[in-house]
């Protein structure tokens, strides 16, 4: 294949993106776990993989397990999740976290194709507990979050790396956040900033070579934790690590330690960029059980791809894709999304293009991460609203309603369903296969959502209606422990330690006190509110903040009431509205 034009448009950029990293994701998925040519041949009856192709893929054990058809075209959950992280990202670029975990990450269950353990047992466990998405320390017999390194934060992380071209201290700190979600090794969370980082440069550097992107990398590497001094989210999440060190090592100095694997694994691109590929996968334990799904490794091993074959970049995502014993279809997103973001669309041949399932949603999703840093509205299927982890839980209720009418044949072939994160879907197939298990039937449903999205919902379905794959059980739980609690917190007298831990962060003058106290009774979230918002005014004024109150007021005429946050300063008004007089420019990450 021919070079293709360095001089791509920025929108043309963020499409070639995505749309390329899902081409690599549905490349790659076939070979995923297959290890010799040989075997390669006897399935697909061919050695080398050069284009998309209809496959089965084996899913369960031997009781559980069934066979599903893949189209050719079709992606895997790397592209599923990101195309869910897009949808959590605000018309300011930012990345919401609680929408991801809380609604688009359990709702991600019922749809999902070739996910790995860590991710889902993530998801699960958020629905099977009251605690934040950030103390989600989960641990099982073979699984532990502290020790989940594996790449599924970075193969989701193309749509934080889009939205934040022009705002590198925001991309770091939100890589971060939507890593810990799930994953809470460093080769994973430094995986993800180095592939956002990657795409970010590739975006828009204008000029490019080997040796200035080798500095970069290693810049980025070194430094980009600095950003990080002074956040009190991400040092309550390391405090919250410590607790339990991995191995005796605690959270710094497995980072350190992990920094330290992917500056060496810098070095060893530029020493092994020509000769065998299979000598840098060997490298960085791409090839082995233990390390192949590494975040670490994976994403270095895509940057060594892209840049050997810069000049051809057909040949470099099918090189990942026929790497066998290596996390082919991972690989393969990760340089086509590098390869896109060099090269924009022009990379990509219109065969692939094509036959790529939901490739208008995710041209479409290219040009709505666009339209964020030129300012412009996002489409309507990526809501801005802020969804409360109650909120979320409702909707996912809901939900269950027309999924279990799906699965018990009330919706047949062309119904309709509308689904909390897709909106308005039509079923276009149904299909029944049997298991082992005489008890269960396993149904696959296929629907296409007006929003340019198409899922195969799937469940295991028991004699009695029972489905295996269902949410509601743990939801419902889950949603009366937080109404409990909300009870419980609505009923305490207002002269509780909270109104008092309020009043030792803000004077409220004597007149208000008594208003205050009812108001925030009413209120309760408020609390967690006003603690964040004077740390913030404080990161604001610094030394020039000599006094912050709450006062109180009332508009019976407009049917009105609320709390000011008063600033009382040494500036001059006028320097107060001039963010240059400030001590300390607030930046939002």
């Amino acid at each position: 294949m021919s070079m293709g034009n360095i001089n791509s448009t920025i929108p043309d950029k963020f499409k070639g993106a995505l749309v390329f990293s899902a081409i690599g994701d549905a490349l790659g998925w076939p070979t995923e776990f297959g290890r010799y040519p040989a075997e390669v041949e006897k399935r697909f009856g061919k050695r080398y993989l050069e284009d998309f192709i209809p496959w089965q893929k084996m899913i369960g054990g031997k009781f559980w397990g069934y066979r599903e058809n893949i189209k050719e075209g079709e992606y895997s959950d790397d592209t599923q999740l990101t195309l869910a992280v897009y949808r959590c990202i605000d018309e300011d670029g930012e990345f919401n976290p609680d929408k991801f975990a809380y609604f688009e990450l359990p709702l991600w269950l019922h749809y999902e194709r070739g996910g790995g353990r860590t991710i889902k047992t993530a998801a699960r466990r958020l629905t099977q507990s009251t605690k934040e998405w950030m103390h989600n320390f989960y641990e099982t017999k073979d699984l532990s979050y502290r020790n989940a390194g594996a790449n599924g934060a970075a193969m989701r992380v193309l749509p934080v790396a889009l939205a934040n071209i022009h705002n590198e201290k925001r991309l770091y700190r939100d890589a971060f956040v939507n890593s810990i979600i799930t994953h809470g090794h460093p080769r994973a969370i430094l995986g993800s900033i180095i592939y956002a980082s990657a795409i970010n440069y590739l975006m828009k550097e204008k000029t490019f070579s080997n040796e200035a992107f080798y500095q970069y990398l290693r810049d980025i590497i070194s430094t980009f934790s600095e950003s990080f001094k002074g956040d009190n989210f991400i040092q309550q999440w390391t405090n919250e690590w410590d607790r339990k060190p991995l191995n005796g090592m605690r959270f710094k100095e497995i980072f350190h330690k992990t920094r330290n694997e992917a500056l060496e694994y810098v070095g060893g691109i530029k020493e092994k960029i020509n000769k065998d590929d299979l000598e840098f996968y060997k490298l960085t334990g791409a090839l082995s059980q233990a390390y192949k799904g590494s975040g670490l490794s994976t994403v270095l091993v895509a940057i060594y791809l892209f840049l050997k074959y810069l000049n051809n970049p057909q040949t470099a995502i099918l090189r990942a894709v026929n790497a066998l014993g290596s996390d082919t279809d991972t690989i393969a997103s990760f340089v086509g999304g590098l390869i896109g973001a060099y090269y924009g669309l022009s990379a990509i041949q219109l065969n692939f293009l094509e036959k790529l399932q939901d490739k208008e949603y995710l041209l479409k999703a290219g040009d709505d991460l666009y339209n964020i840093i030129t300012d412009g509205a996002l489409m309507k299927y990526v809501s801005s609203k802020t969804f409360t982890r109650y909120e979320a839980y409702l909707n996912i209720m809901t939900w269950e309603i027309g999924l279990h009418e799906m699965f018990w044949d009330a919706l047949a072939e062309g119904g309709t369903i509308c689904h909390p994160a897709l909106g308005r879907g039509v079923i276009k197939k149904k299909r029944v296969e049997h298991i082992r298990r005489e008890d269960y039937l396993v149904k696959l449903i296929e629907v296409s959502f007006d929003c340019g999205q198409s899922c195969v919902f799937h469940s295991r379905v028991s004699k009695d209606g029972g489905l295996s794959e269902s949410l509601a059980e743990d939801t419902k739980k889950i949603l009366d422990l937080m109404e409990k609690e909300s009870e419980r917190i609505r009923t305490l007298p207002v002269t509780t330690p909270l109104l008092n831990d309020i009043e030792g962060i803000y004077e409220i003058p004597m007149e208000y006190r008594k208003e205050v106290a009812k108001f925030l009774k009413k209120h309760r979230h408020l609390y967690s509110i006003l603690r964040e918002a004077k740390e913030q005014i404080i990161s604001i004024f610094g030394g020039d903040a000599i006094g912050v109150c709450l006062e109180y007021d009332r508009y019976p005429e407009e049917d009105f009431e609320g709390l000011f946050v008063i600033v009382k300063t040494n500036l001059s008004p006028e320097e107060s509205l001039n963010p240059s007089s400030w001590s300390k420019k607030y930046l939002c990450v």
